[in-house]
């Protein structure tokens, strides 16, 4: 990878239209920081979601860029349940079905998510699982909530 790569994505000022030109980038490095940057448009991160490489992908699946309809497709790879619950953009049908997912890592990752409806997280405070309940607590809704 050449240097002025890294340089354009260590700058949060990078176009949408650079970040798109280094997505097609052969080192793997170049496209997950590409998928991380806050600039990368939604266009971007569609052909980006298809990427071989998980982390890649992973990076597209909790960016607030990338599209519902991407993020409903991503969601059928339970590889990436855990970014997908930590999405706020992710539609509530999605959130409900992660509700009950067996790994408490998605159901904390869920927890935290400040679009998560409020029924879920009522689920959530009485989850099994200590970790779960302890990330309802940091859940921004929740906190405003104790706040006043």
């Amino acid at each position: 990878m050449n240097t002025d790569a890294l340089t354009l994505l260590q700058d949060e000022n990078t176009s949408a239209e650079i970040l798109d030109q280094l997505s097609t980038e052969e080192n793997p490095f170049v496209r997950v920081r590409v998928a991380a940057h806050i600039n990368t448009s939604a266009e971007t991160l569609v052909k980006l979601s298809k990427d071989e490489i998980p982390l890649v992908k992973q990076f597209v699946a909790e960016h607030l860029n990338t599209p519902v309809d991407t993020l409903v497709e991503l969601s059928q790879d339970s590889d990436l349940s855990y970014w997908i619950a930590g999405n706020p953009n992710t539609p509530v049908e999605i959130l409900k079905e992660l509700s009950k997912h067996e790994d408490e890592n998605v159901r904390s990752s869920l927890a935290v998510n400040p679009s998560t409806p409020a029924e879920i997280l009522d689920l959530l405070m009485i989850d099994e699982n200590e970790d779960v309940r302890a990330a309802v607590m940091k859940n921004p809704v929740i906190q405003a909530k104790n706040a006043k």
